[in-house]
């Protein structure tokens, strides 16, 4: 059995003969990468579908149980609703086919598999008309578009949480199952050993957006360093570097000071910043499910999200695992941050139900096995590994 995988997919964090390898850039993507090694793992072959901006040709790269088919990327792909993209991957899935693929996210790299006419399905990681609204502009116009045309056409659809399942239409439900995001079985190891608690608090954000609410955020702190000159603000993520749309915004607001902005860091550095963090701030306003509050929990890194923030509520257990707060009000979140910093047997507890709530509930064996069990009713018959599991084998090749 050969699972096609067509995602985006850091290749150089894939268990594989080629770790190591001058591979090229591809995509820092932990979950979907680790889903990829969890099936190695269990033996079964793995043809992964991905792109990248690095390459001038399409690459594949081989060994016995592991294939990876790397795409091009052009510049400013929603201008041509990512057209170029899609049939480069598409022609990769032809050239190497799978027997079933499981696409991640409903935009290229599902219409690119649903174009092979290999049975697949289809994972819904974020609610595309919810973006639209908290970002109306033309580029998630073009994603709300691709997602309706994929989602139409998909037969199965897996949605990452309930609170993506609830936001689903009555006929896309029905077509639907819910199999929740989990934590890769490596992220512990990943930590580097004997981190301290500093004195800081950080947030991990993917762009300075109203759905993120950096802005809210920024400002809570500033009231928050009233009290504790000494606490400092790690802001990590796409647009949160030094001179980016963050700092920026700080510096014509005047809340920069105590600031630090990171900017995109290699996923083991933004885990040891979590790790060492007094408290993990999620201030985003909406959620399909809340990947990097998971992590934080595993790190046991006390963490901080939005009551009415998407999924947030469920995956903090209602605030038995984190503190809810209204991400609207810079007050609340300050509050929120205050309870963290000065209470420290508050914050002990919450790290340590964070962990086991986590361990108990978004393990990868137990979610990867539900996707195989999804993906055997698919098909109509049982999934039987090639390999005998463990990581991939003999010798390794690769080709443009």
């Amino acid at each position: 059995m050969t699972i096609g995988v067509c995602a985006p997919v850091d290749i150089k964090m894939l268990d594989w003969e080629l770790a190591g390898s001058d591979l090229p850039e591809t995509h820092a993507v932990p979950l979907s990468t680790y889903f990829v090694n969890g099936l190695l793992a269990r033996g079964f072959k793995v043809i992964v579908y991905t792109n990248s901006p690095d390459i001038a040709e399409p690459k594949v790269y081989q060994t016995e149980q592991l294939t990876v088919c790397v795409g091009r990327m052009k510049p400013q792909p929603g201008r041509r609703f990512f057209w170029f993209e899609i049939n480069d991957m598409a022609r990769l899935i032809k050239q190497h086919p799978a027997d079933f693929i499981s696409a991640f996210w409903s935009y290229e790299y599902a219409w690119a598999a649903q174009k092979s006419g290999i049975p697949m399905v289809v994972s819904l990681h974020d609610v595309a008309l919810q973006i639209l609204l908290n970002h109306k502009d033309m580029f998630r116009l073009v994603r709300w578009a691709m997602n309706y045309v994929v989602v139409t056409r998909a037969s199965h659809l897996i949605a990452n949480s309930d609170y993506t399942y609830h936001m689903l239409d009555r006929s896309t439900r029905r077509k639907s199952r819910v199999i929740n995001n989990f934590f890769s079985p490596d992220l512990e190891q990943m930590l580097s050993p004997d981190i301290e608690k500093g004195d800081y608090i950080v947030s991990v954000l993917m762009g300075f957006s109203y759905r993120k609410n950096a802005e809210t955020a920024l400002k809570a702190f500033a009231q928050v360093r009233q009290k504790h000159p000494e606490l400092e603000y790690h802001l990590v993520g796409a647009e949160m570097e030094e001179n980016g749309l963050a700092h920026q915004y700080a510096l014509q607001n005047g809340l920069a000071e105590g600031v630090r902005f990171l900017g995109q860091l290699p996923f083991k550095e933004v885990m040891d910043q979590i790790a060492g963090a007094k408290a993990l701030l999620h201030p985003a306003r909406e959620e399909s499910f809340g990947m990097v509050l998971l992590e934080a929990m595993v790190a046991r890194t006390a963490v901080i999200g939005g009551e009415k923030s998407g999924y947030v509520p469920t995956l903090l257990d209602k605030g038995n695992t984190g503190l809810l707060c209204d991400v609207e009000s810079p007050e609340s979140i300050a509050g929120a941050v205050l309870q963290l910093v000065e209470d420290d047997t508050l914050r002990a507890r919450l790290e340590e139900k964070g962990y086991t709530f986590a361990q108990e509930n978004y393990s990868a064996d137990a979610i990867i096995q539900q996707h195989l069990d999804y993906y055997a009713t698919i098909l109509g018959k049982p999934l039987v590994p090639t390999m005998a599991g463990s990581g991939t084998k003999a010798t390794a090749a690769w080709s443009n």
